[in-house]
């Protein structure tokens, strides 16, 4: 476990991109924006929607030409970001709702920003982190189109011409897009996490990054130099020369490991001996599919379909889902694509769903207990990841369960769906179906749903915040967020025993799966499958083949 920030001189924070540099301090305060007035008259409700309406569509202008230019350069996994934030500038709810405040003779700047921060809440609010890291991206946007409204465009990166160690409470994509090539030495930030959209373009753009750095960026912003190591995690505040010198050899020995990387991106994962482990992607959207390729995965170990029915006023159609689910079984072809369904929480909103006020949302209805509640929300899905089956390799995992007994449910279910879908006369694909393990009563009762089931995955990131009772958003209790924790280890050697018996595989789709550290102990333990963030898959299949 990570005890750096006793070490004098070093700001810790969360290792957001890998590797090192040292160089002065750029302080990047972003301005707050607020709405010049608050209120309209009734005779301007048409003309200010219609100053809406233009800035809204400046915005998509500017977000589809850097997605583009990112795109033409080869930045894929970036040009997606914008993409999405596209879809957001352009999302009909979103404009629905600031068309309804206006008509209320409320400011358009003053409504977008109000209609933005309520759909960063409900994102913030999510259990899952990658999507809980979306609430940054909402605001980005609907402050881009409130700017635009008042005239004001944030200044200041785009002047940077001395290459620099960037500082900021936080940084959007916008942000990043608007430094000059070659201007960022690395980035650090109060705020923001491993999944965070700024940890995902400094990955994109090969720079170090701490990010979660909290208060303590408060020590480097008087600093003339900063030091950042990435891949450890921590900042120094003008480093003496010993530092520095430390910090070169660091940066001279990753630029070789990295080249040496290159190999590893599109070989089999195998250890020594010959045993085969399989390396995966985690997706967030079909639009990481063909980034996630490139980097050499040989499937998708977790397919997040919550993006689906987010920021909407309906569910997603069933044909709406199969064509999402279609397109990425068609991308990996004979690869394997394990989609989880509908993962959220009792506490989100999600249309036709009637939902109750929990004391503790993450203990309540969430995962497959609200799925079975609720069969309209299930079934379309169901019948959608059958339909898609019939083009590519996809498998079904059950999120949250508990016992035997929901999954038999939850099999049934399915079962239906294919009696259905085929006395309608529409083709249906093979498909596996597995659970994931990330409560301590599933690993547990490991031994009693392998029998069920075609292969598990554990969910690390829940596993461990359930069974050290440690909220994993807690920044005082980052010391108990880690899966090498003895009793996290016991569970997961309980669930690899329970799979080796009934001869299915076992997969882990969790953080703990791209660690370095923790990679040889897994696979010690039985883990026959490792699904992470797309960029770690190289040095992942460099480890196991050596162990």
């Amino acid at each position: 476990m990570d005890e750096r920030p006793e070490r004098a001189g070093r700001i810790a924070g969360v290792a957001a991109s890998e590797g090192v540099a040292v160089g002065p301090a750029f302080v990047h305060v972003a301005e707050r924006l607020e709405p010049e007035r608050e209120r309209i008259t009734a005779k301007a409700v048409e003309a200010e929607l219609e100053r809406f309406q233009g800035a809204a569509e400046a915005v998509v202008r500017r977000l589809s030409e850097t997605g583009d230019r990112l795109r033409e350069s080869g930045s894929e996994e970036e040009a997606g970001i914008f993409e999405a934030h596209v879809e957001m500038a352009r999302d009909p709810e979103i404009h629905s709702e600031v068309e309804e405040r206006v008509r209320r003779l409320e400011s358009p700047e003053a409504a977008v920003l109000a209609v933005g921060e309520e759909y960063a809440a409900i994102f913030a609010a999510m259990e899952d982190e990658y999507m809980a890291a979306r609430a940054d991206d909402v605001r980005d946007v609907s402050n881009q189109i409130a700017a635009e409204l008042v005239g004001s465009r944030a200044a200041g990166l785009e002047a940077l011409q001395t290459p620099s160690v960037i500082l900021a409470h936080n940084l959007a994509p916008s942000d990043t897009a608007r430094v000059p090539k070659g201007m960022a030495l690395g980035f650090v930030t109060a705020e923001g996490s491993g999944t965070s959209h700024v940890s995902i373009m400094a990955r994109s753009m090969g720079i170090p990054a701490v990010v979660g750095v909290g208060a303590a960026l408060e020590a480097l912003l008087e600093a003339e130099t900063v030091a950042v190591e990435g891949g450890e995690g921590y900042a120094v505040a003008d480093p003496d020369p010993e530092t520095v010198a430390e910090f070169e050899r660091k940066r001279e020995a990753i630029a070789g490991e990295r080249a040496a990387l290159e190999e590893y991106k599109h070989v089999e994962a195998r250890t020594r001996d010959g045993r085969r482990i399989e390396v995966s992607a985690n997706l967030g959207s079909v639009d990481e599919a063909a980034e996630a390729l490139s980097w050499g995965a040989e499937g998708v170990g977790l397919f997040r379909t919550e993006f689906l029915f987010m920021e909407r006023d309906e569910l997603p159609s069933e044909d709406e889902q199969y064509e999402a689910y279609r397109e990425v079984a068609e991308a990996f072809g004979e690869k394997p694509v394990i989609v989880r369904t509908l993962d959220v929480g009792g506490d989100k909103d999600l249309p036709g769903v009637e939902v109750h006020e929990e004391e503790n949302p993450f203990l309540g209805w969430r995962g497959i207990r609200m799925s079975l509640d609720v069969p309209e929300l299930f079934k379309p899905q169901l019948r959608a990841i059958l339909r898609a089956a019939t083009a590519g390799n996809l498998k079904v995992m059950f999120p949250m369960v508990v016992d035997v007994e929901e999954l038999r449910a939850a099999s049934r279910v399915l079962d239906e769906c294919r009696e259905e879908l085929e006395g309608e006369g529409k083709e249906t694909g093979p498909l596996e179906v597995g659970v994931m393990i990330e409560t301590p009563a599933a690993a547990v009762c490991a031994a009693h749903l392998a029998p069920e089931v075609a292969f598990f995955s554990i969910g690390t990131n829940d596993l461990v915040q359930y069974t050290l009772a440690a909220d994993r958003g807690n920044e005082r209790l980052r010391r108990l967020q880690s899966a090498d924790h003895p009793a996290v280890l016991e569970l997961i050697k309980y669930t690899c025993e329970a799979a080796r018996e009934a001869g299915i595989l076992v997969g882990v789709c969790g953080e703990a799966a791209g660690e370095p550290a923790l990679i040889p102990r897994l696979v010690e333990l039985g883990v026959g499958e490792l699904s992470m963030s797309a960029p770690s898959i190289p040095r992942a299949k460099k480890i196991v083949s050596r162990l």
